[in-house]
């Protein structure tokens, strides 16, 4: 008998962004998680500066732009010869993360080279990557968001709005990682937008109510999204199951299905939310290709509701070239 062809995956990794280093760390235990009985894999990291080194080891040098071990046989090419090299795989999984790449731009490269990709589409990635026109998007919908003002002109929240928003808030770039900071003195603001300008020209001012931070994963492999258990998230770390009540833990995880639909998004994606302390759930946010490595939030979720990692990425990979590219 003929053994079966082996689905070529291109695992592409790395990036431009401030978020480089996250990314090339990530990629290297997905990687090591892939499973090399279904799947032949092909690696391909991206310099800060935009160069495609085909071949690259993701967990050699994370944080370094060459992203070349010493030692290693690997190609470097401009963008537009890598994008001819995926000619010769099945699917593409990107885990780029923050602007060139995670907020649509690969995906848009990768629709028009007709190549399946995990994650979501052109326009979900992008607009969940701008605060402004996610939170527009979700109010527009009906899902609870916290009162909000965007800054475009103006350095300065209006009498009004600060009445609307209270204190403390969150002051954040629309779009990009990085120059977030909570004010709890209106006297803060100017040094706060600043740092967010220093990241990106809009700046979103949110209210930033008590209570505590709950994430909440969402798969869909079958046509049908489906929620995993919470997680909580304190100093930056993500623990599951979440000590929640019942209804509030199904109010987090029926928030979560309906940001991702509300978004179409599609494959995978991870749900923050606030719940105060009266147990109402407010949408923060959405992140429509979180990090992978093991102890990042997505894998932390699903191990707690039973699903393990390496069974993760397999039916992400397998839902993306089932999917295709173009409209569904």
């Amino acid at each position: 008998m003929e053994t079966p062809e082996k689905t070529r995956v291109a695992v592409v990794f790395g990036g431009g962004s401030t978020e480089h280093a996250m990314s090339s760390v990530g990629a290297a235990d997905l990687l090591d998680a892939l499973d090399t009985d279904e799947f032949e894999i092909v690696p391909i990291g991206v310099t800060r500066e935009g160069r495609w080194v085909l071949g690259a080891a993701a967990g050699s040098s994370p944080a370094s732009t060459d992203l070349v071990p010493a030692g290693a046989a690997v190609t470097v090419v401009d963008a537009r010869d890598g994008v001819a090299r995926l000619g010769g795989v099945d699917v593409v999984f990107p885990v780029l993360q923050g602007v060139f790449g995670e907020e649509g731009t690969i995906q848009g490269l990768l629709e028009m080279a007709d190549l399946p990709y995990v994650g979501s589409g052109v326009l979900a990635a992008s607009v969940a990557m701008d605060h402004d026109f996610l939170r527009k998007l979700a109010v527009a919908s009906g899902l609870p968001v916290a009162p909000y003002v965007v800054l475009r002109d103006s350095s300065d929240v209006a009498g009004a709005d600060r009445e609307r928003l209270g204190l403390p808030v969150v002051v954040r770039p629309a779009r990009g990682a990085g120059g977030m900071t909570e004010i709890t003195d209106w006297a803060e603001l100017p040094a706060a937008v600043a740092a967010a300008r220093a990241v990106d020209a809009k700046v979103v001012v949110a209210a930033a109510p008590a209570g505590r931070k709950v994430t909440v994963g969402v798969l869909d492999t079958s046509g049908q999204p489906e929620s995993s258990v919470p997680g909580e998230i304190v100093d930056g770390r993500v623990t599951a199951p979440a000590d929640l009540d019942r209804a509030v833990e199904r109010r987090t995880r029926d928030l979560a299905v309906e940001a991702f639909v509300t978004l179409d998004c599609a494959g995978l994606a991870m749900v923050e939310c606030t719940v105060t302390s009266g147990g109402d759930v407010l949408f923060d946010r959405i992140d429509t290709m979180p990090g992978f490595d093991p102890g990042a939030a997505f894998p932390v979720v699903w191990q707690a509701s039973g699903v393990a990692y390496t069974t993760l990425i397999t039916q992400l990979v397998k839902a993306a070239v089932r999917r295709g590219t173009g409209l569904h």
